[in-house]
């Protein structure tokens, strides 16, 4: 195995993100390592852009497409700072060139947070709400005030400007992976008919075509390819008592008796574009709480949203390459078309609007329980995510335990067959560990 993961030890970070050891000294400040600053600065800008992902609307790829590129941008912004750590350039896809270090003294939190406000201002483009501009703007400001206050005028006129330069180089790299081009592809939903009675079909009749059918022609930052199917096991079947037929029985029998337990677990994970910073989002709020309660410095929490970035990134990739590979009808269309006495039956998170095998909250629950059980070990965790929607946070034991019980609530919801739940968890394991045998953080 090729990474050389963050050790699970807790430093306590000897510079804080808003001090220093000696005021009086500017030498000091600017020859301080990343790894002696606090990771407050990153897990508030990733709590920012969840914020922003939630209020603009953005679909759960879409979504994942922005987390994994920030861990990507943040990581690079810190290289220079980071002697024991080597660039992604050469070694994720398209990005080949790292921006030089710096020919001045410049402050590492500085640059990060110029990094992340360039990117993500171009990245949530012209059409953003001028409440989420405000948003990005404002902890961008806070942040570089608060930093000029210690480290002066030169040295923040001098993080500024090395931080442009890696953004100009980030920026490039994101607008090169497809992602405009696929925006303006015609997609033909096929026909579900009695020749193809497997083939999705849309549960809402005010949508008719299915989201982000192009998804899969994104190039994946790590991946190879898009085609790392887990393929699927139980082939469509209409008759009763068939194995296909069970697994749509067993969605809708938990249907007609679900717990308060079960209930609570589908709406905790539910994470519904809009609503919710969608599920990236969710794990990106984990990742914020592992920063916050492990008391991580900068150069650790860069590496984990790096790492986690790219693997919930290529999730989607591969999962949406996957579900329009197999094109599987949902539970719901199943349901009334062949259980008995069912035909107006609907389940209990409204059915997403794209084809069901694999499910995409399996997949990127597995990739980064993957990698945070590489990185932390079986560490037993508090969620907190959605506490202000009024829930009451959700412990595990560890983040495969996360993992799986994310995967199961989509059978709870009644939009997800039990394969897809599991053969998802399997897949987003299998990109992780493709991602780290491809990536090397450590010289």
């Amino acid at each position: 195995m090729k990474i050389k993961f963050i050790p699970l030890v807790v430093i306590v970070s000897s510079v804080l993100l808003f001090s220093s050891c000696n005021n009086n000294s500017d030498e000091t400040i600017t020859q301080t390592p990343v790894s002696n600053f606090s990771g407050k600065i990153a897990s508030d800008w990733m709590e920012i852009v969840r914020k922003t992902v939630k209020i603009e609307n953005k679909n759960p790829p879409q979504a994942s497409r922005i987390y994994g590129y920030n861990g990507v941008a943040l990581y690079e912004s810190l290289i220079s700072g980071m002697s024991q750590n080597k660039s992604l350039a050469g070694q994720i896809n398209g990005y080949t060139s790292v921006t030089e270090a710096p020919s001045s003294e410049v402050d590492y939190p500085l640059v990060a947070n110029e990094v992340l406000h360039e990117l993500n201002k171009s990245m949530f483009g012209s059409g953003i709400s001028s409440a989420s501009s405000t948003r990005l703007d404002s902890i961008y400001n806070a942040n570089l005030s608060g930093r000029n206050l210690i480290i002066g005028n030169f040295k923040t006129n001098n993080s500024v400007a090395y931080g442009k330069q890696i953004a100009v180089n980030m920026i490039s790299y994101v607008s090169s992976d497809n992602f405009t081009e696929t925006r303006t592809m015609n997609y033909v939903v096929p026909v579900r008919d009695a020749v193809h009675p497997q083939y999705w079909a849309p549960t809402n009749p005010n949508v008719t075509m299915p989201s982000e059918p192009f998804w899969g022609a994104i190039r994946p930052i790590s991946a190879t390819s898009p085609d790392m199917s887990v393929p699927s096991e139980i082939p469509f079947d209409a008759t009763v008592g068939s194995p296909f037929y069970n697994q749509a029985l067993e969605v809708y029998t938990i249907s007609q008796q679900l717990t308060q337990s079960q209930k609570n677990i589908a709406l905790w994970w539910a994470d519904g574009s809009g609503t919710t910073a969608t599920p990236p989002g969710h794990w990106v709020s984990i990742e914020n709480q592992l920063t916050t309660s492990l008391n991580l410095n900068l150069q650790q929490a860069a590496e984990m949203y790096a790492l986690v970035g790219i693997s919930m990134t290529d999730a989607f990739i591969c999962c949406w390459y996957s579900k329009y590979k197999f094109n599987l009808l949902r539970p719901q269309t199943y349901i009334k078309d062949y259980i008995p006495g069912a035909q107006s039956w609907t389940p209990f998170i409204p059915t997403p609007a794209f084809p069901e095998y694999p499910s995409g909250h399996s997949v990127c629950s597995g990739a980064s329980a993957e990698i945070l059980t590489n990185i932390f070990g079986n560490l037993a965790f508090v969620d907190k995510t959605n506490i202000n929607l009024g829930m009451s946070p959700r412990y595990f034991n560890s983040f495969y335990d996360a993992a799986n019980e994310a995967a199961i609530s989509r059978v709870y919801g009644g939009i997800h067959f039990r394969e897809a739940s599991e053969k998802g968890v399997l897949q987003g394991k299998m990109i992780a560990q493709d991602l780290m045998i491809r990536i090397d953080l450590k010289k």
